[in-house]
């Protein structure tokens, strides 16, 4: 079996530089950093820009969600505050508690946060929880107890920077019980009870705004600096409930709730740091949004860093394509690191295939313009020709119907009509090359074209050897018989005249490899000889009409010129391998007969 390896057909290679050059990018003109700026885009908008939008939909939902939690807490917290002191209150007002003390002159037991003493109209404190060394002393009490039951707020008292609120039981019998709310030990109470912390702040306020003790002791001893905070404006203007604020203590957003008291003119206000309350969410929603940022930045770099890495070969690409230096049929100049991508790799392939069919079709052209010309040259010449060698050749075959056979100018008419007859055949075949006939393909077996053909050898010259190594498992082609026994003689009559003295004509038939069962081989006829081979600078001539290097008068340079004519009609191809002194091969491929509508191959009967 022949196993050839080429390529099958010709048209394949222009469909696949075709299918190459229609997917070379518009980058190539000049787009390929607005194909970047749009990629960059679309890298930002499609995966990012939802993801972003999502993450801050949540973040606000989860914001809104503490924010709710918080205002709750507040609420609850107020309440519970406001409830501890309503049941404070009304111990301080119960009524046996008072009536016994000022009958027997004994102090309650203290509450907590609350201390008693027992003082006399004119001021002068007659017992005391708060310090036994205050019996007998005048403690300010005419100037800060009110005239008649009730509570009141004794600014800087005891000594102290902490306003004190006081409760002023009825006047009986010269006596009066009075409870001292102790604001520090009340402030540990609340926060006891209700576990702040302390992003949170709780302050008991009256209800004209002033305020009486501070969850921050600190601010307490400059109560007057809350006076202008919100809730406290909200209390005076009669209001309750939530409020959002910004603090003019600390400058930062807080949320409150007012609660007022069921037992005095009083309220419970709680605010919350909405900042601190929310650091922890920010805190992972700031992370989530810096690997959100991460990912988009290390996006674009891999797709900057990717796109430098393919944008540059494509560069230097169209820099090799439109260098003025280059001759279009010579392969692309570039750098080694283009080729290292495939599919540059193949791009530049492809572009180098392409300049050496550009060259091919330009020797075609030539050849095409050379053939219309010679059938120009044909057509006149058989026109002016063929009548007077037609005189010539009748009154010379008459003359020699009229000389003896010893006449000496007989052998001079038997020139003139060779010569006639040679210059007639050299018209008929210049008129083939220029107008072939149309090829009528048919299935076609190729050795009995072969062995047919062959049969003229012998004829030719009695010292060269014929080898004949045919394929018997060969489908057949799509050929015209008589066109492919005209091209298959021209080859061998060229094969023996280049071997005078003698040698060997070598027939070979076979199919190529092929990788797809689906398709036909195509079948090869390899005619091969021993003569004294081409020069490699002819090579490229070989199929010109009139080109030849045999001498004169033997070649005419018409017969390749036919073969590859009729070849290419045929739809195949023919390739000419030759070294000087070892000899010429001409491969000839030829169209299979499709598989799939394979028909009985048609013999060609020898003797047709």
């Amino acid at each position: 079996m022949l196993r050839l390896v080429g390529p099958w057909p010709a048209s394949t290679t222009g469909r696949r530089l075709a299918a190459a050059l229609r997917g070379v990018p518009r980058s190539l003109r000049g787009s390929i950093f607005g194909i970047l700026a749009a990629s960059l885009l679309l890298v930002a908008l499609v995966p990012f820009l939802p993801l972003t939008l999502l993450t801050l939909s949540a973040y606000h939902r989860d914001v809104e969600a503490v924010e709710s939690e918080i205002s709750a807490s507040n609420r609850q917290i107020a309440v519970i505050a406001g409830n501890f002191l309503d049941v404070l209150l009304r111990q301080i007002r119960e009524e046996g508690r008072v009536a016994d003390a000022l009958a027997t002159g004994q102090l309650p037991p203290p509450l907590a946060g609350v201390a008693w003493e027992l003082v006399a109209e004119d001021g002068t404190v007659l017992e005391s929880q708060l310090d036994a060394a205050r019996r007998g002393r005048d403690a300010g009490y005419r100037a800060a107890l009110p005239p008649g039951e009730g509570l009141t707020i004794a600014e800087r008292w005891l000594g102290g920077d902490l306003p004190r609120a006081l409760y002023a039981g009825p006047v009986h019998g010269g006596r009066r019980l009075v409870a001292v709310l102790d604001p520090v030990e009340l402030n540990g109470q609340l926060q006891a009870w209700t576990r702040e912390g302390l992003d949170r702040h709780l302050y008991v306020v009256e209800g004209s705004g002033r305020p009486l003790f501070y969850s921050d002791l600190e601010l307490s001893r400059r109560a007057g600096d809350l006076a202008a905070n919100p809730p406290i404006r909200r209390l005076a203007s009669g209001l309750d409930g939530a409020v959002r604020y910004l603090s003019v203590l600390s400058g930062k957003q807080r949320l409150g709730y007012v609660h007022r008291l069921a037992e005095a003119d009083w309220a419970v206000v709680v605010s919350a740091d909405v900042g601190a309350s929310l650091l922890g969410l920010r805190g992972r929603y700031a992370l989530l949004g810096w690997s959100i940022a991460f990912a988009l930045a290390a996006a674009i770099a891999i797709l900057l860093l990717s796109s430098r890495w393919l944008a540059r070969p494509l560069l230097d690409i169209r820099r090799a394509l439109h260098d003025p230096d280059r001759s279009p049929h010579e392969p692309l100049d570039v750098e080694a690191a283009t080729r290292r991508v495939a599919e540059y790799d193949e791009l530049v392939t492809a572009f180098d295939e392409l300049g050496a069919d550009f060259t091919a079709v330009e020797r075609e052209l030539v050849q095409a313009e050379k053939t219309s010309l010679l059938g120009q040259l044909a057509s006149g010449l058989a026109h002016e020709m063929g009548t007077p060698l037609n005189v010539i050749t009748g009154n010379a075959q008459y003359l020699l119907r009229k000389v003896p056979a010893d006449d000496p100018r007989r052998p001079a008419l038997e020139q003139i009509v060779s010569q006639a007859q040679r210059i007639a055949a050299m018209i008929r075949r210049l008129l083939d090359v220029s107008r072939p006939a149309e090829a009528r393909l048919v299935p076609v077996d190729v050795a009995a074209v072969v062995r047919q053909t062959l049969e003229i050898v012998p004829g030719l010259s009695r010292t060269v050897e014929v080898r004949c190594d045919l394929d018997p498992d060969l489908g057949p082609v799509l050929a015209d018989p008589k066109l492919l026994e005209h091209a298959l003689m021209n080859l061998i009559v060229n094969a023996c005249q280049a071997m005078p003295n003698g040698g060997r004509l070598a027939v070979v038939t076979g199919a190529e490899t092929v990788t797809d069962a689906s398709v036909a081989p195509a079948a090869v006829v390899i005619v091969s000889d021993t003569g004294c081979g081409i020069p490699p600078e002819n090579l490229p001539r070989i199929f010109e009409p009139f080109f030849t290097t045999k001498p004169h008068p033997e070649g005419t340079g018409l017969g390749l010129a036919i073969v590859e004519r009729i070849v290419r009609q045929h739809g195949g191809q023919v390739e000419v391998q030759s070294a000087v002194g070892r000899g010429t091969a001409v491969v000839l491929r030829l169209r299979p007969v499709p598989l799939a509508s394979a028909e009985p191959r048609a013999r060609h009967q020898e003797g047709r």
